[in-house]
């Protein structure tokens, strides 16, 4: 199952144009001497529901947070190295005997 954050849609846009019909010219406002003309393009919209997934990952990054993961981490790996040598060392004693 899979979450997704958006879906492809069909969005109509306002593109720089050289001439443009009446028509067009109501749907698309003019920015003085420049004409737009409507265009449809295919757009990933994001979902509303997703915005705050969106906005923490696009937040600012916690050093903090990170620090204490990466700290967790190597201690894990510092541990696991301590017990596995402890392990080899009582493998080894009963090989030799």
């Amino acid at each position: 199952m899979t979450m997704t954050a958006g879906s492809v849609q069909a969005v109509v846009i306002c593109k720089p144009s050289a001439a443009a019909s009446a028509m067009q010219q109501a749907v698309c406002p003019n920015d003085g001497a420049q004409l737009y003309v409507p265009s449809i393009v295919q757009a990933y919209l994001l979902d509303p529901a997703q915005q705050n997934n969106i906005d923490a990952a696009l937040g600012p990054f916690d050093y903090a947070y990170a620090s204490g993961l990466w700290a967790m981490a190597f201690s894990m790996v510092v541990g696991l190295y301590f017990v596995s040598q402890g392990i080899g060392q009582v493998l080894g004693l009963i090989r030799r005997g």
